[in-house]
């Protein structure tokens, strides 16, 4: 969420920031309701003053006690009244409020999702003596995957891992622990079901309400990622110290509402799956730092697995709302010959915190906004390009050394 004082000195920025990201929000009416609420603040609080002083004069002895009393009911009402008022103009501005998108970083290109800048490459995309089979075809050979079962339990995107898939997906977490473990990441597997404040403050409500599945008689819903109930640890808290290094375990949900059609082969684009999530709350002068080193763990990770890879910035249209800057790291995938997003990385500043009340009291005893980063670390789309990647001819899979220790010595699969 945007401050108020924020929007009022902006305004022009704030309104071209909403237009370029195809959000509708009307920022003169923002800045009116403001002014009306703090109007209306102060002829209640000259009211009040005004009561206080007829009480004074209503004691014994009080010349012309009727009229006073008239105009003490005069007061109480308009005051009952101005209340009233106000309870609707906060309600409406807190509703405007919430629906203003975070603002851009200048150095975010503007346009559609297909207007990303590179920022860098790494690896050459492996040569192959064969043509190369898709994650799907490569899993399904080696008794990794059935989506034929995971349709029948739940319906269209979803899929049944098996045995060494399992035994990968494990592997690779495995991995992933031991890369970071210098840090002080805090390792949680917080719940899968949020209440609307929690999902509110990530920023999810109201701009992707539809992106998570409800449970039906119940105010919660399946979080999309772990960093959603992250943020919800410490709504309306003031924080002791920074930085806050939270690593979330979950599986996530998510209703792809709007993809029909896209990606209907394999298990790219499904409702569940699994994801470890770098979470971070920090200094904002730390929050370009924190960004970085985020996107370094990503990188250093499909280093490791040996999966040629490029970091783009995204551009306005891939953004989601909260966001303010976001790289993304699209590994290369033979089976489909070309690049797909595997981890993405946004520096969300103290937009989520500002909706959530979460501060920091810093050096000088002032409370601050902290901001938040939330990045990808592991997710099973890791498993999908190492498939693609290191598959040999004869349908077996070849494991990355960095892999094999977390496979029990295990070289080859098939």
């Amino acid at each position: 969420m945007l401050d108020i004082k924020f929007i009022v000195n902006n305004a022009d920025d704030v309104a071209r920031n909403a237009k370029a990201r195809g959000y509708d929000v009307d920022v003169d009416a923002i800045i009116a309701l403001d002014q009306d609420r703090r109007t209306l603040i102060v002829e209640i609080e000259e009211r009040r003053k005004e009561s206080k002083a007829l009480a004074a004069k209503s004691g014994a002895g009080a010349v012309d006690p009727d009229s006073i009393r008239a105009r003490a009911r005069a007061i109480k009402e308009a005051i009952s009244q101005g209340e009233a008022r106000l309870r609707e103009i906060e309600d409406d501005l807190n509703d405007r409020l919430a629906r203003v998108p975070n603002m851009l970083d200048p150095r975010v290109p503007m346009g559609s999702e297909d207007d990303f800048t590179l920022f860098r490459e790494w690896g050459t995309p492996r040569r192959f003596d064969f043509t190369p089979r898709s994650h799907e075809d490569v899993a399904e050979g080696l008794d990794m995957l059935d989506i034929a079962r995971g349709v029948s339990v739940a319906g269209s995107r979803f899929y049944v891992l098996k045995n060494d898939a399992v035994r990968l997906r494990y592997a690779m977490i495995g991995l992933w622990q031991a890369m970071v473990a210098d840090a002080p990441w805090q390792l949680v597997s917080p719940p899968l079901l949020a209440r609307p404040e929690t999902l509110f403050t990530a920023g999810y409500t109201p701009f992707a309400s539809k992106e998570n599945y409800k449970i039906e008689d119940s105010n919660l819903s399946l979080i999309g990622t772990s960093e959603q109930a992250i943020l919800g640890f410490h709504i309306d808290e003031i924080l002791e110290s920074l930085p806050l290094l939270y690593m979330g375990d979950s599986m996530c949900f998510r209703t792809e509402a709007g993809a029909a059609g896209r990606d209907t082969r394999g298990i790219i684009r499904v409702h569940q799956f699994f994801k470890l999530e770098q979470v971070v709350f920090c200094r904002p002068e730390e929050s370009e730092h924190w960004h970085l080193q985020c996107l370094a763990n990503e990188e250093r990770f499909l280093q490791l697995l040996d999966i040629p890879y490029r970091v783009i910035v995204c551009s306005s249209g891939d953004i989601a709302a909260p966001g303010h800057f976001k790289y993304d790291i699209e590994a290369w995938m033979p089976g489909q010959d070309r690049y797909r997003e595997v981890t993405s990385n946004t520096n969300l500043t103290d937009f989520q915190t500002r909706r959530g009340n979460i501060r920091w009291r810093d050096e000088d005893g002032k409370r601050v906004y902290p901001h938040t980063i939330s990045a990808t670390g592991f997710c099973d789309r890791h498993l999908l390009a190492l498939l693609e990647t290191h598959q040999n001819e004869d349908g077996s899979l070849t494991i990355p050394p960095a892999l094999v220790p977390y496979m029990g010595g295990v070289e080859r699969i098939g």
